[in-house]
């Protein structure tokens, strides 16, 4: 990470490396867990021009899973509850309200689902990048069981195979970058660990309690199945299925374009100037919004402004309506980045 880096602490103890950049709603783009996110913005130009795009549309926030990068790499708990802890620890350092979590395929997946049923009222909209409930099937692959082999016997080669495996890429300095990457940011014996434990997570019956809104992404030449995205779009209520041209294994060195619309469009991000709340709620609007926000029901907030509940359902739907929200966490989400709140509050350190 060449950003500041800043720290979180998880229940058990563990201290989780984060870095943000931009302002706005966060954008927590889980690293692909057990692996961290490798080779840096610096080192590789698709993923500065990838960060950039992000931090223009909200905060980006990145963090490093436990064992790996610039995490306590001194731990033993390597499961889908620990993994899911780095993530709550992170999220408790941002600011109060809902933020968007982007899960790019491995276990992060798995991890992000669980995290969206635990606390539902944090995630406004769940992105799962090639999706699966759980890694059996890539674990138990004979030719990736094969790669698993070198790390006790080559570290470095098991790297750079792992890469080339994974990436299928044309480029090789890139692929070489992200291999060095992995190298100096995991320990042989952390990543074998945290490869042993991820035999064991599965979401598959979590998958009918997510009730935040989910994009799902796939590319339709990758060497993932889609079978596997598909059944976990299908399972998850109201989740959308959106195919990418390209057939690489990251979201931001091909066919960056349409990952960012597809983006923009679940998201609600424009691309253009957003029109300023004023203008788009009436100031009774402004009022009920303002204690949505803070976490009132309908009920409280009839009693509050002396409105007949009928009538605050009514102006909640003209808000959600008019800033684009399906639901109370999208809503708090805009209140919280357009200024109305009962109290402003910047990110916690």
């Amino acid at each position: 990470m060449e950003r500041p880096t800043e720290y979180a602490t998880t229940s058990d103890g563990a201290r989780i490396a984060f870095c943000t950049k931009g302002e706005g709603t966060p954008f927590v783009e889980m690293p692909p867990i057990p692996f961290c996110h490798g080779a840096g913005p610096s080192e590789i130009p698709q993923w500065q021009a990838w960060d950039e795009q992000v931090a223009r549309r909200g905060m980006l926030v990145e963090y490093d899973c436990r064992g790996a990068g610039m995490s306590d790499r001194d731990v033993t708990d390597y499961s889908l509850d620990a993994w899911t802890r780095d993530l709550e620890a992170v999220a408790e350092a941002l600011r109060p309200g809902p933020f968007i979590v982007f899960a790019p395929d491995s276990l992060a997946v798995p991890v992000a689902i669980a995290y969206a049923v635990r606390r539902p009222e944090r995630v406004s909209h769940l992105i799962l990048w090639q999706a699966h409930a759980h890694v059996r099937g890539m674990l138990n692959d004979p030719g990736f069981a094969t790669v698993l082999e070198l790390i006790d016997k080559d570290w470095a080669l098991f790297c750079e195979v792992l890469v080339q495996v994974m990436e299928g890429w044309a480029e090789p300095e890139i692929a070489h970058r992200e291999a060095a990457a992995i190298q100096r940011l995991h320990t042989p014996a952390g990543l074998k660990a945290a490869l042993t434990a991820a035999r064991d997570v599965d979401v598959t019956g979590l998958l009918p309690q997510v009730r935040a809104p989910t994009l799902v992404l796939h590319r339709r030449e990758g060497r993932q199945p889609l079978s596997e995205a598909m059944k976990v779009a299908s399972a998850i209520p109201n989740a959308r299925l959106v195919l990418v041209d390209g057939s690489a294994y990251s979201w931001a060195l091909q066919h960056t374009d349409a990952v960012l619309q597809a983006i923009d469009e679940f998201v609600g991000w424009a691309r253009g100037p957003q029109p300023s709340p004023v203008t788009v709620l009436s100031p009774r609007e402004a009022e009920v919004l303002r204690l949505l926000a803070a976490g009132k029901s309908s009920r409280e907030i009839s009693a509050d402004l002396v409105l007949a509940v009928r009538t605050v359902e009514r102006h909640i739907s003209n808000i959600y309506r008019k800033i684009g929200a399906h639901n109370r966490a999208q809503a708090t989400t805009f209140a919280h980045d357009h200024g109305l709140t009962e109290h402003s509050h910047g990110r916690s350190t």
